[in-house]
């Protein structure tokens, strides 16, 4: 386990963002698992990955199912990760850095989900007005 000594390899820009993440071990050395669910929260997040704390020790290169979860209704991340880096916080868990690895689709994330309702409002919009366009004739 490294004490931040690591080198950073990130290429999208980092933000400390605290929110609710389900995770469970999927994959260690090829093997499928499929432990049961932990929740925990994210310390931080980026475009291609996040860190979060755990009372498991999970090894690099383990896969790890993820559900990052706004609200407890918006998913803004629904998939699989690999673990990259692991660290021990002072409060005695276990830091774990993922990079995301395959993104599930049966869930709407949260922009997919506004962009929809947005969409769906300007199509209900344009239908009634152009009905009243059409009664006005």
């Amino acid at each position: 386990m490294s004490k931040n000594n690591y080198n950073e390899r990130r290429d999208s820009v980092r933000v400390k963002r605290i929110v609710t993440v389900r995770h469970r071990l999927y994959k260690r050395d090829n093997k499928k698992r499929e432990d049961v669910w932990q929740l925990s929260t994210t310390e931080d997040m980026s475009y291609s990955g996040l860190l979060f704390s755990s009372i498991l020790p999970y090894k690099l290169g383990d896969m790890v199912e993820l559900q990052v979860v706004m609200s407890g209704v918006l998913y803004l991340f629904n998939g699989f990760g690999k673990v990259v880096r692991i660290s021990e916080s002072q409060k005695g868990l276990f830091l774990i850095a993922v990079k995301y690895s395959d993104l599930k689709t049966r869930h709407r994330d949260a922009k997919t989900l506004i962009d929809a309702q947005f969409s769906e409002s300007r199509n209900t919009l344009q239908r009634k007005s152009a009905k009243s366009f059409l009664k006005s004739k």
